[in-house]
This record gives C-alpha cells, sequence and structure tokens, in this order.
C-alpha cells in the first residue's frame, strides 16, 4: 500500500499483528540498504519478525514504488523527516527504527532530528561513517586475502566494466555467508533498482560522519555486525556504541555472518533483535 508521510506517498509493507492476546506488540519501521534499491530483501528477511512484533517495511523516497522526488531530495535528512512523518501518519507510538547498510545511517539522522520519536534503534552492518578505503581493503585482505584485497582496491577508483565483473567474481562472495535460496532469488529479481539515486548520495559518503547525530540520541541503541563483514569493520561499527551519551549503546558480533547480518543468521540476528525490542 502507498501511505501519505509529509509530501510524498511511500510504499509501505506491513508483517505480523499490531496487537495479540490483547497486547500491543512492539512497532519496528525496517529501513532498506542501498541507496538505489527498495525494502524487498528486508520483506523476506524480516519476516520470522512477524512472530514477535508488527513490522512496517517502507521504500524510501525515490526507491521501489515510492514518490521519487529529486536529487535534492535525496539526502539523509529528508529521508529521516519523510519516516518521522509516516510515524506520525501510522499512529505509531514510540515505534523501533531498525536500519541496514544505507539505511542505518537514515536512522542515525534520525535519532538527532526526531530524537524523542523512537522506543530504541537497531542499527545494523552500518557506522557511523563510511570506512576508509584503506579500512575497506584491509578487511578484504584479512577475510579473502591478498587477490580479494587488490581487486577491492581497483574497485575503489576503476568502474569499469572489466573491474566491476572481477569485484562480482572475487569480493561480491565475501559479502554473503549463507547461500541463496529461491525466495532470495526471486527477492533479487523483484528488485526495483533506482541507481539515480545512488549516483546522487555517493558524493556525500566523503564527507559523512554520524557521531554527533548519535551524541543526541535519546534511546537505547544495538548495534549487530557481522564477524565477517568486508565492509564494516568491528571498529567502525563500535565508533557508533562510542558516540551515544551515557551507556545507550550495546554492540554484538553475530558469528557466521558476513555483511547481510540478518540472511546469513536469522536465528541469532532475530534472537537479539526480539529481546532488544521486548526490553529484556
Amino acid at each position: 500500500m502507498r501511505v501519505r508521510a509529509g509530501d510524498v506517498r511511500l510504499h509501505v509493507t506491513t508483517l505480523g499483528d499490531e496487537w495479540r492476546d490483547g497486547s500491543r506488540r512492539p512497532d519496528i519501521i525496517a529501513v532498506h540498504g542501498g541507496p538505489g534499491i527498495d525494502g524487498g530483501m528486508l520483506r523476506l528477511t524480516m519476516r520470522p519478525a512477524a512472530e514477535y512484533a508488527h513490522v512496517v517495511v517502507p521504500d524510501l523516497r525515490g526507491h521501489g514504488r515510492s514518490d521519487r522526488g529529486g536529487p535534492a531530495d535525496w539526502n539523509l535528512d529528508v529521508w529521516a523527516d519523510d519516516l518521522a512523518a509516516l510515524v506520525d501518519t501510522l499512529g505509531l507510538e514510540r515505534p523501533y527504527l531498525l536500519g541496514t547498510s544505507f539505511g542505518g545511517f537514515v536512522v542515525q539522522r534520525f535519532l538527532s532530528r526526531h530524537p524523542r520519536v523512537p522506543g530504541g534503534a537497531i542499527l545494523v552492518g552500518t557506522g557511523a561513517r563510511q570506512a576508509s578505503h584503506d579500512e575497506i581493503v584491509e578487511r578484504h585482505r584479512v577475510l579473502g586475502g591478498d587477490r580479494a584485497a587488490a581487486v577491492m582496491r581497483r574497485s575503489l577508483t576503476d568502474h569499469s566494466a572489466q573491474a566491476e565483473r572481477e569485484w562480482a567474481e572475487v569480493c561480491g562472495p565475501l559479502a554473503m555467508r549463507r547461500t541463496p535460496d529461491e525466495a532470495y532469488q526471486r527477492a533479487v529479481r523483484g528488485r526495483i533498482a533506482t541507481p539515480e539515486v545512488n549516483a546522487a548520495f555517493i558524493p556525500q559518503l566523503s564527507t559523512l560522519d554520524l557521531r554527533a547525530d548519535l551524541a543526541a540520541a535519546r534511546c537505547r541503541v544495538m548495534v549487530l555486525v557481522g564477524e565477517d563483514d568486508p565492509l564494516i569493520p568491528y571498529e567502525v561499527a563500535a565508533e557508533i556504541v562510542a558516540s551515544l551519551p551515557g551507556r545507550a549503546g550495546e554492540l554484538h558480533v553475530v558469528p557466521g555472518a558476513s555483511h547481510q547480518v540478518i540472511w546469513d543468521a536469522p536465528e541469532a540476528a532475530h534472537s537479539l533483535i526480539r529481546k532488544f525490542t521486548e526490553g529484556s
């Protein structure tokens, strides 16, 4: 369905019931990665959460079946404000915001612009900043050896078709540990891509630093990072917790998971998410 959120309509999918056995269940707004791809993968990986929460998966402005907007709108401030408007439209009280990869950037910006709205935040496979080229290359060396490091370094500046093919062959498999099944393949085939959004956002990464946003947070924050994530070194994920006020954060390194934490380790990830949203 499409829901009015401020000046746009966002395509939204819901999973699970708001109420069960007379009790209101936790609301989770799950924010997809990218940018430039829709929320299809989260609609798959968050299905188990329907057993313990009411999950809302929007396509952000410019993505999927949501209103496009234009390049001036494709930034963290606008996306965060759209989510706040969505919370208001749906009448949610103290929802949990879950952001995976790029979606984690959006959630972190939300924490500074709308600090009193969320009941908590869950940041998956993300950092408060983009890892440096040297950090990413070294992480690929640790996980994939010298060839993976060399291919990754080349891909950071060489965007030719040959370089992209080599990256897909050597580095791409490092981003996921669990073999894709038919449901995963359907989600990939059904993706709606908006590469123009990705192209508009990428230049913003060089100056991205969300540590000040995190200092403004007024809720608990849980960070999940895969032990084999080639893009998010542990130290980068840990910076999120270090940037939060007081003792508001917790970091979990998920065994057997790469960048796609919830797909790679669904039982471990959902166990942690469930405990967090239930306040235990």
